[in-house]
């Protein structure tokens, strides 16, 4: 899968990368805001965007996030990304359209497990 990983966070994003890459999957972009990533998306296809579902320095909430990506990438699952105590968090970006979770700490089988949900239609690979 062709993986784009939006968080605040350098070392979020690289741990990310590190598991996708263990589990075979592939991060083509990452971006550390909002607005870096809708930029990024609107250039490349991509079959997953995984996204802080507390992106600092937004004054948009989680559900806004989702769907400002899902309209940049309508062909993508949308993942947000949180700690296990931020059910709320989770919970109104599921009603926004996200499709799962990815819970912190980021594991091979957290990962895994969060992609299981996505569709098995890659992403164009001409992109």
């Amino acid at each position: 899968m062709r993986l784009y990983v939006v968080d605040d966070a350098a070392v979020m994003r690289a741990a990310i990368g590190h598991v996708a890459r263990a589990l075979g999957h592939a991060v083509v972009g990452e971006a550390a805001s909002l607005e870096n990533a809708l930029a990024g998306l609107a250039e490349i296809a991509v079959d997953v965007v995984l996204v802080d579902g507390r992106l600092p320095g937004q004054d948009l909430p989680p559900t806004s996030v989702v769907r400002a990506l899902a309209d940049a990438a309508p062909n993508a699952t949308i993942i947000v990304i949180a700690a296990l105590d931020e059910t709320e968090v989770v919970a109104r970006a599921r009603a926004a359209g996200a499709a799962g979770a990815l819970l912190r700490p980021v594991s091979r089988a957290g990962l895994a497990a969060a992609l299981a949900v996505v569709p098995s239609h890659p992403a164009d690979a001409s992109s």
